[in-house]
């Protein structure tokens, strides 16, 4: 039977005579040109929102995706790009498992993506950080995607069981909640490979599996601690200005990664870890790091305040999207 979106709604209620319900959190938002590269931002200067529903059977799982654009780019060419859309699965996720970084993974934490574009292309795709985006075996993905009215729909679809090292794999009776993170390239606007729309982590539950108390906690992140007021002084005081960008930093400097959307792609988790261990995730960009023995090394230090103006700076990040 083939999955009814036309019946289910943003929190991806299922259609009638399917197995179970499947639900996102809500419609989701994305920065404007967000990226895991050193790229200029993107010429759209509004957030985009794309709706996600999903179904399931007891073998197949689909994700039905809704965004505007407002003039299709379907054939990729010299100078043209086609426009694109993807899912990002952690290969291993549950209890006692941290995220993936949201960029592509990182080491010993990789991801799978389902990869759609608008010439037809259809493939599976793995990465264990940046720089290691590698083609998959085919394991039976199918994605189609439709223009109409200035909205693109795609539909991407796979057996919940597959074969392989760096796979998706879903068991919806035994884990309830599994992350997921959505990606958009707009060609019109020369979006390709690190330049494109990226979510934070997002979660799908399905309903009638059972949900680990711990890992549910986890999936619902509680707000920051502290004040982000005085978390907007301080990243100025402590030099934060000298290298990042944010709002209301006149220097608009380039020496590190971009904090203006922090706050809507990060979960605080990494923003912690970043504070307190930078180079254990080193996003790579021109003046960002040097390397030691071959690993590359971050350079900025790790932070040596107080614990309360750690958390106000965490909760100023977070405020940041």
């Amino acid at each position: 039977m083939a999955p009814d979106f036309s019946k289910t709604s943003v929190t991806m209620t299922t259609s009638p005579g399917l197995s179970s319900r499947v639900r996102s959190d809500r419609t989701m938002r994305w920065p404007p040109g967000w990226s895991r590269t050193s790229v200029a931002p993107g010429t759209d200067a509004k957030p985009l929102i794309a709706r996600v529903r999903a179904l399931h059977t007891t073998q197949t799982l689909a994700i039905h995706l809704e965004w505007r654009d407002r003039a299709a780019a379907r054939e990729p060419g010299i100078g043209r790009f086609a426009d694109a859309a993807a899912l990002q699965w952690p290969v291993d996720y549950g209890p006692g498992h941290a995220l993936p970084y949201v960029g592509m993974g990182h080491a010993s934490a990789p991801v799978a993506l389902w990869f759609w574009r608008a010439d037809g292309t259809a493939e599976t795709l793995a990465a264990e950080g940046f720089g290691t985006l590698t083609r998959q075996p085919p394991d039976g993905l199918q994605a189609r995607g439709q223009w109409k009215g200035g909205v693109w729909r795609a539909v991407f679809r796979r057996a919940l069981a597959a074969e392989g090292e760096h796979r998706a794999r879903f068991d919806p009776a035994r884990s309830a909640l599994v992350p997921f993170a959505l990606a958009i390239w707009n060609g019109e606007a020369g979006e390709r490979d690190g330049a494109k729309r990226l979510s934070a982590w997002k979660w799908l539950r399905f309903e009638k599996g059972s949900a680990d108390e711990a890992y549910a906690e986890q999936a619902s992140e509680p707000a920051p601690a502290g004040d982000a007021g005085r978390g907007k002084r301080l990243v100025s005081e402590k030099g934060c200005a000298a290298c990042h960008v944010f709002p209301g930093n006149p220097a608009q400097p380039r020496i590190g990664p971009a904090l203006t959307y922090a706050g809507g792609i990060h979960s605080y988790s990494y923003l912690a870890q970043s504070l307190a261990e930078p180079s254990r995730i080193v996003v790579p960009g021109k003046g960002y790091f040097a390397v030691q023995d071959g690993k590359r090394i971050s350079l900025m230090p790790p932070f040596d305040g107080g614990e309360a103006e750690r958390r106000d700076i965490l909760a100023y990040l977070k405020s940041l999207r």
